[in-house]
């Protein structure tokens, strides 16, 4: 027993000496880059690449390297004669693009973001409301490497904010799948800071509307099990009401040719001034909830529609329960077809539970 452990030790030192290692002050490890389209055969490049200081692993200082170009490979290659050291994309985790580069397509760059081995899948990608450099050269933080700060205002968007989730992985299911499209969060430069304005909605590849965030709320709700989120009320008497999600359900089901999605949800009323929460108006105010919450997610359902674009994925799912679908007669009924949103309310208060 002893000789095998020894022999195994052996072989994992052996294999550990003979691993390339790269030592941090020796590479550029960029975390994050954006893609703006300067004509319509030219786009340009940026990369923030975090430099660290000898001996002070805590200071840390964005440089940003940009070069125009006919491909992003052709450019990547330019940006390494400017470096003083490798260039090693493996810590790439966010990729910008701007809204004009968006709305052209973006499945070149998608091509070489998947084809290479380095990228992980999970990185985020976002479009930016105008050019996406604007974002990069922003000092919109200081105790944070940039794409460190951008991967964290993402990430925590996506999974406590208002944000459907969809990274690169995601992203690339959506597109190259039948029955839905893909979707990106969108942010933009407000004087210096970074700001989560909403949703970037594509058809195949092309960014063609936007959510805002109230809107990419309600998308977000018809799409995955939610547990947060506050939503206004306004009452018959004008007055607003601060509703908490505290646990939202969504299932889809195909009733005859129409789709039929019922959204259950607990909430917790946070903000009431001056409102009675007698079981009486607690009726009245679930009422009211209820009618608000179902005709605005009726309307987005609608928009969709107006727009043929399906970031629901209703498509998939009709697919997925009819082994005939059929993704041009899916197109061709999509703009008009019914769909129904089921929607229950539970508002939960001092205990009680309508």
């Amino acid at each position: 027993m002893k000789r095998t452990f020894c022999t195994v030790l052996m072989i994992g030192l052996l294999l550990s000496a003979c691993a390339k290692q790269q030592i941090l002050d020796k590479i550029n490890l960029f975390i994050v880059a954006s893609f703006d389209e300067i004509s319509r055969d030219q786009l340009e490049i940026t990369l923030v690449v975090p430099r660290f200081q000898a001996g002070k692993p805590e200071a840390v200082s964005d440089e940003l390297y940009s070069k125009i170009g006919n491909t992003s490979t052709g450019i990547r290659e330019s940006l390494r004669a400017q470096m003083d050291k490798p260039l090693q994309p493996g810590k790439l985790s966010v990729v910008l693009f701007g809204s004009d580069k968006a709305s052209s397509g973006i499945e070149k760059e998608l091509d070489v973001l998947l084809r290479n081995a380095f990228f992980s899948r999970g990185m985020y990608l976002a479009v930016v409301d105008g050019r996406a450099k604007n974002v990069l050269e922003a000092n919109f933080n200081k105790k944070q490497e940039k794409g460190i700060f951008l991967y964290h205002v993402l990430d925590a968007n996506t999974k406590n904010g208002t944000l459907p989730s969809q990274n690169l992985h995601e992203f690339e299911y959506a597109l190259v799948g039948k029955g839905l499209d893909p979707y990106l969060p969108l942010i933009r430069n407000d004087h210096g800071r970074v700001v989560v304005s909403g949703t970037a909605l594509f058809k195949n590849d092309k960014f063609v509307a936007t959510l805002d965030s109230s809107q990419s709320r309600l998308m977000k709700l018809l799409l995955e099990n939610v547990n947060e989120g506050i939503f206004e009320v306004k009452l018959d008497s004008g007055a607003f009401l601060a509703i908490e999600n505290v646990g939202s359900t969504v299932k889809y089901h195909m009733k005859n040719e129409a789709i039929l999605i019922s959204l259950n949800m607990n909430c917790k009323i946070r903000e009431a001034e001056r409102y009675s929460t007698s079981d009486e108006h607690l009726r009245s105010l679930k009422k009211q909830f209820k009618e608000q919450l179902h005709q605005e997610e009726t309307e987005l359902i609608k928009t969709f529609q107006k727009k043929a674009i399906d970031p629901l994925g209703l498509g998939d799912f009709a697919r997925s329960r009819n082994r005939h679908w059929k993704e041009e007669d899916w197109m061709r009924q999509y703009p008009t077809m019914k769909v129904d949103v089921d929607v229950h309310v539970n508002i939960m208060e001092s205990g009680i539970k309508l």
